[in-house]
């Protein structure tokens, strides 16, 4: 039964105090309904002050989000609950910060839900994951390419500005969550993205877990505990990776040093994790941090000099026999991965179509390939996917020129690119580093951050073309 599967996971994590005050995301969904109508079973129990929170990404049309919004206010009424609704357009923001549609969602809705807690006065945000979510997230982050610590899932709770986030149903299971519905005769909505294979989400829940289970039935179950066992395997590494950290790091407001001379003879896993450690202690978490920037700052390290920018502000340069981590408001809120300091002079270079081009004055390696399909959100900065009738041959690649124009995704006329820059707010020095691919005369990808409209796939492209850089070895 949902409601002591809830109970025991709440003792154990102890998610809920007396007299706690709780902000519920609830989009009217199965599981976020289910995890209301549970938490407002346990109010009595806990003495809870409850406030439901719902937010619209303007993902559908309006007449859907109204609905949507129609059926949550009932259940506020029908609860005698305080109801906080809010929303964005999230399509329009993940263009223009150049994220994929999860990501733009993602930071907006947490971005809302702490607010309205802050609002209400409450220390706690509950979330309706089950196991399924969990199956579905270790899958998925296994196809992207997860460490250890991606792997491990959704944890059940955790620390997010001063407020905790907590998944109440997280031991239970989606289909727990639609029998106690049925016997409380409660209708939930059905959102229809959440049928949309366009999303890799829906394309793991509705085909590639499928498939699995001819292999193993219970793949889903397999699926969560490993993330369960990768968990306890984490809890030690991070332990020893802690420890090992206070032992080199000299830590100050504003930055990070570590000394290098007995960092280089650690582990490799030891040393990784003291430089996300570094990262997570100025940064306050790791979003956005990837596998390729740790092999970034590695190299750096091997470089002996120079400096590199992270997501959201964060500068790592080496000093002396020590390498620093500053936070900087110069610094981009991303950087293209892998992109090293322009050289003095223009780079001006043809690109093998399909192919692999060396471009040594950069130290990066360009890859052209003709695919079938696209990945269209959860994609990385350095890889992009352009119409192949849509360019004019051959493909150049070269930096920037005064004077240069190109048109942005999702915008109906060209800028300048230096307007571009300052709107993306990218700092001058690192302008003329950005490659610039070009075709006849027009520039069609700003590389890791914005390709052009004219470029862009459509429902009548019939050959894809598949860019992609990374550092040279």
């Amino acid at each position: 039964m949902l409601l002591e599967k809830v109970k025991n996971t709440v003792k154990r994590y102890r998610f809920l105090e007396r007299g706690d005050s709780v902000v519920v995301a609830v989009s009217g969904g199965p599981d976020s309904t289910a995890l209301l109508f549970v938490l407002n079973d346990l109010k009595y129990d806990y003495l809870l002050k409850l406030s439901i929170a719902n937010f619209n990404h303007m993902f559908r049309g309006a007449g859907e989000a109204k609905k949507d919004r129609d059926y949550v206010y009932a259940l506020s009424q029908r609860l005698r609950l305080p109801l906080i609704f809010g929303e964005a357009d999230v399509p329009a923001y993940a263009r223009k910060a150049g994220l994929s549609l999860e990501e733009a969602a993602r930071e907006k809705r947490y971005e809302f839900l702490l607010n309205t807690a802050k609002e209400v006065g409450a220390s706690k945000i509950a979330f309706g994951h089950t196991l399924d979510d969990q199956a579905e997230t270790v899958l998925m982050r296994m196809i992207r390419g997860a460490g250890l610590g991606g792997l491990r899932g959704i944890p059940p709770s955790r620390k997010m500005d001063g407020k905790l986030i907590i998944r109440p149903l997280i031991e239970a299971w989606r289909s727990d969550v639609e029998v106690y519905l049925r016997a409380l005769n409660i209708k939930p909505r059905q959102d229809i993205t959440n049928t949309m294979t366009k999303f890799l989400r829906n394309r793991i829940r509705h085909e590639l877990l499928a498939y699995l289970k001819g292999y193993n039935p219970n793949i889903k179950e397999a699926l969560v505990r490993n993330a369960q066992s990768l968990t306890y395997d984490y809890e030690v590494l991070a332990d020893l990776i802690d420890r090992e950290f206070e032992r080199c790091a000299k830590i100050n407001r504003h930055s990070v040093r570590i000394p290098l001379r007995n960092f280089k003879t650690k582990p490799t896993g030891i040393r990784r994790g003291i430089l996300r450690k570094a990262i997570e202690v100025l940064k306050g978490d790791l979003r956005r941090i990837d596998y390729s920037h740790i092999e970034d700052i590695e190299g750096l390290i091997e470089a002996n000099k120079g400096a590199l920018d992270l997501p959201d502000k964060i500068r790592v340069s080496r000093a002396g026999n020590s390498l620093i981590f500053n936070k900087t408001e110069e610094a981009p809120r991303s950087s293209p991965s892998g992109l090293r300091p322009s050289p003095s002079g223009k780079i001006r270079r043809q690109l093998l179509i399909p192919g692999k081009t060396h471009v040594p004055e950069l130290g990066l390696i360009f890859e052209s390939e003709f695919v079938r399909t696209r990945v269209r959100f959860g994609k990385p900065t350095n890889v992009e996917y352009m119409d192949y009738a849509r360019l004019k041959h051959p493909l150049y690649l070269r930096t920037w020129e005064k004077g240069d124009r190109f048109k942005p995704l999702g915008m109906a006329s060209e800028k300048k690119l230096q307007d571009f820059y300052v709107d993306g707010k990218i700092p001058r020095g690192r302008r003329s580093s950005i490659p610039l691919v070009v075709s006849g005369r027009k520039i069609i990808w700003v590389c890791g951050l914005r390709l052009s409209d004219e470029v862009k796939m459509t429902s009548g492209t019939r050959r894809i073309l598949k860019l992609s850089y990374k550092r040279a070895a």
